[in-house]
């Protein structure tokens, strides 16, 4: 979470009151911390602050400085220790988990701990994770020095961790040594405390929503010895965490790396072409287009030597951990309907730095037949001279936005001018920049709702769409509506009817090869003339090819439907 540069929004001095709700706070969320604990960890008469933060991905956390060392930050309402706090307290207020001392540097990279990077005793059966519940705040230390080197939470319950077979995530880090909020402070390295297991550590009591199968009482401790082992110091490191740190070879299979692999290149693919899709997109066009190009250029990309063996089991369990959405809008075919890049998973996604493979081709030979790659579209909004006061300062004018930036922006917006009514949530109070730039002429209201406030915004900006094709580094951008791809019939000599295909060249379609396709999909004549309504030229396909036509533009070429038009004329005739 902290592993990019954030922002701070505010650094304010807090009051006595403040250090007496943060010392309830913590003795709520640790039973076991003491009256001293607390004088150590908040001395009376040191300086004492709490600081907003704006992550990289836009959230808002403040955090509690003391003495110029941030030792508590709140998430969405929750908080949890820093590694300063943990080298006050050690081993004493939340359970740890112990992994090899090589991973550690990987953490600040943006790297979660995976399951075979955490050392453990197998002997121990079921409970060799400990006994907690998913979402738990834990503590991570290495196998060299039982200081905490980062904080997080479980991924997944310690049943579920001893059931997953050392495969999949163990812990999600927020925060470590050498990231950003570390950096806040004083910058000092962990206390040296001796390997894990080689001190005696404190007792203490889990909290009552860390505990799972157990009674009232049960203590941290006996989680603390099932999964801090101090390893035989000439054992090497059996795994990695994240998806950029290895694991030596002999430990893999040729599935578990191929699995790597395809998680690699598809959370890659998220990073870099697919970061504007427009869906739903269909899943053989997204691992086409975009999967297989991501492939590092020494390797090569197979579904079928993975443990998954189909693309749909893959994107299926993708869909089960809430990454994608995934749906059949047509029987038998599926398309990827939905992409959470807010996800953990996503965010947390670092592209290796030496991977850097060549770009992919225009077109892909598939038999004697061109394979044509069709452009990622995306709508955006341009900021003109309108909306300029309303975005100034942050945008220039020009600057082109898509809908989730825009949203982002306004409800920024609206929370650091306190616009939100108090008594109605639904509602914004219009300053007067907002009444100037949303209301109309004559027009007057104190306040617009949410949806409308957005869908005004949208309409006074001015609408492009960006265009990236394939083997091309520049997006093109269209200025006003992107023209479709139009389908329409036309009668000719005695009352033949005849299909017209125009605007072929704005999504750079081949006309000569797509006459070809049209030819031999419906066994007529195809001729390309001249469009004396339009600019460009257009295909003419002998019968009423409307369904043919449309299906083989959006299955073979790509393109959205949304951008064909007239596909839907002979279905609209049957229903008559």
């Amino acid at each position: 979470m902290f592993n990019k540069p954030f922002r701070v929004k505010s650094n304010t001095p807090i009051k006595g009151s403040e250090r007496k709700k943060l010392k309830a706070e913590l003795q709520k969320c640790y039973p076991t911390i003491t009256e001293e604990d607390l004088t150590l960890l908040i001395p009376n008469k040191e300086e004492m602050s709490v600081m907003k933060i704006e992550t990289h991905g836009g959230e808002i956390v403040s955090a509690h400085v003391v003495g110029k060392k941030p030792i508590v930050f709140h998430i969405r309402d929750k908080l949890y220790p820093t590694v300063y706090l943990l080298w006050i307290l050690p081993n004493k207020l939340i359970p740890y988990f112990t992994t090899w001392n090589e991973v550690v540097p990987k953490f600040s990279n943006g790297a979660d701990l995976m399951l075979p990077g955490i050392i453990v005793k197998e002997e121990m059966g079921l409970r060799a994770y400990g006994r907690l519940n998913k979402g738990v705040t834990v503590a991570v230390n290495s196998n060299t020095n039982s200081a905490a080197v980062a904080v997080g939470m479980t991924a997944l319950s310690s049943e579920d961790m001893y059931m997953a077979g050392r495969r999949g995530k163990g812990i999600e880090i927020l925060h470590c040594i050498g990231d950003f909020l570390w950096q806040a402070g004083t910058k000092e390295s962990p206390p040296e405390l001796g390997p894990p297991g080689s001190q005696s550590d404190a007792k203490v009591t889990a909290p009552q929503d860390a505990t799972a199968n157990t009674e009232e009482g049960t203590e941290i401790a006996e989680t603390k010895e099932s999964v801090e082992q101090a390893p035989d110091m000439n054992q090497q490191p059996s795994s990695d965490v994240g998806d950029s740190v290895e694991a030596p070879a002999e430990q893999k299979n040729p599935q578990e790396t191929m699995d790597e692999l395809l998680n690699y290149c598809f959370f890659k693919a998220l990073k870099t072409s697919a970061k504007k899709i427009e869906l739903p997109v269909l899943t053989s066009n997204f691992y086409r287009l975009h999967i297989v190009p991501a492939c590092p250029s020494e390797k090569t990309l197979d579904v079928k030597k993975s443990s998954y063996k189909k693309l749909s089991k893959f994107l299926d369990t993708l869909k089960k951990e809430g990454v994608i959405d995934v749906k059949e809008f047509t029987k038998g075919v599926e398309s990827i309907s939905a992409i959470r890049y807010d996800h953990e998973r996503v965010r947390s996604f670092r592209v290796d730095i030496n991977d850097k493979p060549e770009p992919a081709p225009a077109l892909e030979k598939v038999g004697e037949i061109d394979k044509y790659l069709p452009p990622v579209i995306t709508r955006m909004y341009a900021i003109n001279a309108v909306c300029l006061p309303l975005f100034a300062g942050t945008y220039r004018k020009g600057t082109n936005l898509t809908t989730q930036q825009i949203r982002q922006y306004l409800t920024e917006y609206v929370r650091v001018n306190q616009l939100q009514n108090a008594t109605n949530p639904s509602q914004v109070t219009l300053d007067p920049i907002l009444s100037d730039v949303m209301l109309k002429k004559g027009e007057v209201a104190a306040s617009l709702s949410w949806e409308e406030l957005m869908s005004r915004c949208q309409a006074k900006l001015s609408t492009v769409y960006e265009m990236i094709f394939p083997n091309q580094s520049a997006p093109v951008i269209v200025k006003g509506e992107l023209e479709p791809v139009e389908i329409t019939t036309a009668s000719r000599a005695g009352n033949k009817k005849v299909t017209l295909i125009s605007g072929l060249e704005t999504y750079r379609i081949d006309l000569d090869e797509f006459a070809r396709r049209c030819q031999v999909g419906v066994a007529a004549s195809t001729t390309i003339t001249s469009s004396p309504a339009k600019k460009g030229q257009l295909v003419l396909v002998q019968g009423n090819q409307i369904s043919f036509v449309g299906n083989l533009l959006i299955d073979e070429y790509g393109i959205p439907k949304q951008f064909i038009q007239g596909f839907d004329l002979k279905k609209a005739k049957n229903k008559k």
